[in-house]
Parts: C-alpha cells; structure tokens; sequence
C-alpha cells in the first residue's frame, strides 16, 4: 500500500499549501525537496523499519532534531493522526504509523466513523496549533505510546501464533494479552504486535481479511478461524505419536508434551506414561521413571534420568544416545561410496577362462593360448581331469578339534606380564595379540614391516607391526623378534616360533615340555628334540623330450616309484 492508495490522504496531499506538504516530505526524505514533492509523497510505501528497532530509534532522533513542535503538528493533521502529546510522544506516534500504512488507513476510517465531532476538533487543533512556537506550547502527556517497549520485548514472552494444528489459539490468545497487559499496552499496540506475532497460514488468513482495526476484531477473527477443539481419539493419538527428537532435551521434550496435553482433558498418569512411551530406550534403563505419583515427582526422576544417560554416554561414548542397540548392531552398513563398491565388485569377479580375479572370460587376453589346466597351471590342449603331471600330496587327517589344554604351552613373561602361550615348532615367526601388545607397556613404537605370514588353507596375514623385546621362559631370557597381529588373526595371546625354539633346546617329558640352554646336558628320562626346518619342494620333472604321451607316463611312473 502506499499514500495514494488511501482516499483520504490523497486528496490532501492534491489540495495542501506547499509549505504543508514540504514539511511531510522533509519527514519522509529527510530533505526539502523540489517541484516533485506531492509526486514523491504518492508513492511513499512507508518505512521498511519496524517500531523501536535500531533504524526506527535513528530516524526519530532525526526528526526530533530537524522538525519543529509546530511542524509535526502540522503532519499529523495532514495524516489525520492525533497531534496530542509531547515532541518527542509525537514523533514515535507518526512513525509508528508510517511503518504501517494498512494501520494508518485503518485508523483514518475509524476516526471518520466516530462522526462529525471529531472533525470539527481535529479543525480546531489545526487552526490553534498552525501558528505557535515550540517553546510556548504546553500539551498534556499521554501514556499512549511507551517508548522503553519494543515488538523484541513481546516477543520474547510469547511464541508467535502459525495456525498449526498442534498450538490452541485460546492459549496463545490468553498468554499474549498477560503480556501486553503487563506492558499496559494501548489496543493500537495490542493490534500492531498482535499482527507481527501471526506467521505462516495464520498471517496470510489476517491479511485476506478487510476492516481489521482493533485488537477486539482481530482476536475474534482468529477464534472463530482457528478455535479447534480435537477429541480425546485425536488428542491421545497426537501424544502416542510424539517421540523425543534427538536435539531436545527430556525437560523440553516434557513440557511440549504437558503444552499438547492443554488442547482436552488428559490425566497426569496418562502424560506421564506417553512421556515415557515416547523416549527411545530400554525398559530397563526407564524403570526409574515409573511409579511417580505427581508431575513434580515425575520432572524430579526426569532430570536424575537425564544425568545418568548423559554419565553412561561418558563412559560408553561410541554408544548411541537412544536407541535400541540390538538394531544398531544388526543393521548393515551404509554404503558411502558405491564407485568403491562397484570396484570391489569386479574385483571378486573370477574368469573361467585362466581362473584371475578382475575379470570376465569374454575378455581374457589367455584367451589365444587355448585353454588352462588348473592341476598343472598350463595353456594347451587339455583340462585338470586329462593331467599326467602328478603332484604329491600331504594327506592330513584331523579327529577331532584339540582343546588348549592338550597343547603345549608355557607361560612366558615380558615386563612383568606373564602371558599364556602356545610353543609352535611349525611357526617361523613368534607373534602377539594386539590387545596383549597393549597391555605390556614401555614398549616403543611398532616397526613396519613387509612380510606376511602364511597359514591354514594358504591364509595371509599382514602383522601390524614388529618390535623386539626380552621375553623369560621357566627363568631363560631369550631375544626376540616378535609380530603383533589383529586379536581375530590368532587363537592364542602368544605364539613362541622357531627364532626363539632356535635358541634353545627343549626337553619333552609326557605332557611337559621344558626350555634348557644347548649347554644343559641333562638328558635323563627325557627326549631331546634337536629342531631344525624341513621344507619339501615339489619338482617338476620336465619330460617334454618325449613325443609320445604313453612313454612320458611310463617314464615317470618309474622315475617316481624309486
């Protein structure tokens, strides 16, 4: 809206001296103006500053300063607004104005509605008021605009009204006029803060609305619009539904649940139960909120439950703050990068063709060699199941899975921690749990290395390190090079291998094995065991000489019988 858009004002500014209407141009643009001042005036869309902000308190002080007494007189009965009051009760009424011409507009009909009286003293204000110095006018002071109070202030009491189904106008109504009765607000300011408080549906229904005048019309525009009453199925479903958010604490979350509870009647039994309800934890862990038999009791155990979850979140901090952990643990794991994935995908893919990972046998550069025979790994002319090459075979049969206690071990102490461990004649290397590693201490940082350790059904497994320490085996101290391994690598905290056995001779009796030095000759009632590494290498007997397959076969089936 803007100055022209009001009848009123627009034939008065067509129709007033120039020196009137220069005056309100020098209120408006801060300067005197030219020739175009009444062309400027029409157009005015009032201020884009709102009532007691920083730029509002800047532009009256500036008015204050420029403008006489007598001038602002003259401007609020060029606008039609109440010239009663002080300077400075003056300025901040014309501005208060000019920052909402709908407000200004509605004020000029009411004014015109109250009849012929008004005009008539409002004409005299005019007539008595024109030629009067600042100095020589004494106007009574009234309390119709408070200039300590600002839009923050009620703001800050009350939570602006949207027309969401979950807030009752009846309450919000209710709580704003405790506020602006507590200001002892004028019903012109009831109606400007009550408007600035609308936002969303709320607004856009009060701004569709005409005649809008007074905080009486607009508080019953807004009841007989928003005034909803749910029923108790409604209510209850409302508060079984609502469930603590992660970024809101158990008192907020209590309140807003107690706030849905004033839209009917629900008993503080019931409030209590659906709080509980609604806060994603084990049973176990909410025991201590139930049985409260007020809400005061209630909000008391609420706080203590707050701090112990806060005290276990310390102690456990990779733990979620709520939640069922038994979900956690059994959900699978968000794929992040899927290019990452795809590229793990293709490289689980094996070629039929030459039996590589990576790719498929459409594309296999082998392809031209004919196909492989997976027993002798070559490309030719035949399959696995047509080989003549024989490999020879370590036929292993296992009876039954041994228990620790069969196997034999020794407790072997490094820095005063003695460790349970396995004696491994078949190992080349001695290795360690990483957790046992953790708890040995002034040990200094692990050393990289490159090596990988070759087990059951041709596993590797990469160490995450190695250091070297003193380990002490029944009182013998022995160097060691040791490999620290992942805890799901290895069966046992620690493995003794052949570069610590190779030190040492060992002494096996029955059940017991016993570590001696190799000068210690005391051998009675026992077996010594010199150890020493057998590798077997499997050789291949090139017979590729022999044209004839019958006579190759027949010459390494006697190569092999001796």
């Amino acid at each position: 809206m803007k100055l022209i858009d009001i009848p009123e004002l627009k034939a008065a500014i067509a129709s007033e001296r120039t020196s009137k209407i220069r005056c309100l141009h020098k209120l408006l643009f801060d300067f005197d103006g030219d020739r175009q001042n009444r062309s400027r005036i029409r157009e005015f869309p009032g201020f884009e500053f709102q009532p007691n902000d920083k730029d509002f308190n800047e532009k009256a002080k500036l008015i204050e300063e420029k403008l006489s007494l007598n001038e602002l007189i003259t401007i609020s009965n060029l606008l039609l607004i109440n010239n009663e009051g002080t300077k400075k009760e003056i300025v901040l009424r014309l501005l208060t104005y000019l920052c909402d011409l709908d407000i200004l507009n509605q004020n000029i009909i009411r004014e015109n509605d109250s009849g012929s009286d008004s005009e008539n003293e409002n004409e005299h204000n005019r007539k008595s008021y024109e030629n009067l110095s600042e100095e020589s006018v004494q106007l009574p002071v009234h309390n119709v605009y408070q200039p300590n109070i600002s839009f923050n202030d009620i703001e800050s009491i009350i939570m602006p009204f949207d027309g969401d189904s979950h807030q009752s106008i009846e309450k919000w109504i209710e709580l704003f006029e405790d506020a602006v009765n507590l200001f002892n607000l004028s019903d012109l300011h009831k109606l400007v803060f009550g408007k600035r408080s609308l936002k969303g549906k709320a607004k856009l229904y009060i701004q569709s609305e005409t005649g809008v005048n007074s905080w009486g019309k607009l508080k019953n525009l807004l009841l007989s619009e928003f005034g909803y009453s749910c029923n108790s199925a409604e209510l209850h479903e409302m508060l079984s539904k609502r469930k603590l958010k992660d970024d809101e604490s158990l008192e907020e979350y209590f309140l807003k649940m107690k706030q849905l509870c004033t839209r009917g009647n629900v008993e503080d039994t019931a409030l209590m139960q659906y709080v509980i309800n609604g806060i994603p934890d084990s049973v176990i862990r909410k025991s201590i909120l139930y049985g409260c038999q007020n809400l005061s009791e209630f909000k008391q155990k609420l706080r203590v439950y707050e701090k112990m979850r806060f005290d276990y979140d310390k102690v456990k901090p990779n733990k979620p703050k709520f939640g069922n952990e038994t979900k956690d643990r059994i959900k699978a794991p968000k794929i992040e990068n899927k290019d990452k994935f795809k590229d793990t995908k293709l490289n689980n893919i094996r070629c039929f063709n030459c039996g590589a990972l990576g790719h498929k046998s459409s594309v296999c550069e082998n392809k031209i060699k004919g196909i492989k025979c997976f027993k002798c790994n070559k490309f030719g002319d035949h399959l696995a199941k047509d080989c003549t090459i024989r490999k020879e075979h370590s036929n292993v049969t296992v009876d039954k899975t041994t228990s620790c206690e069969n196997l034999t071990t020794k407790i072997v102490r490094i820095n005063d921690l003695n460790i349970v461990s396995l004696i491994d004649t078949g190992s080349q290397k001695t290795l360690i749990k990483k957790s046992i590693f953790d708890k040995i201490g002034e040990i200094s940082e692990l050393e990289q290395s490159n090596i990988k350790l070759s087990g059951f059904g041709n596993t590797t497994v990469k160490p995450l390190g190695i250091f070297k320490t003193k380990i002490i085996i029944d009182d013998l101290e022995f160097e060691s090079e040791i490999c620290v391994v992942s805890d799901s690598s290895l069966s046992f905290d620690f493995i003794v291998g052949c570069n610590v056995i190779n030190q040492c001779t060992l002494i096996v009796s029955g059940k017991e094995i016993k570590f001696t030095k190799p000068s210690d000759n005391s051998l009675s009632d026992s077996f010594l065991i010199n150890v020493a590494e057998v590798m077997t290498h499997e050789q291949e007997i090139d017979l590729t000489h022999i044209q004839n397959k019958a006579h190759q076969e027949k010459v390494l089936n006697l190569l092999q019988a001796e």
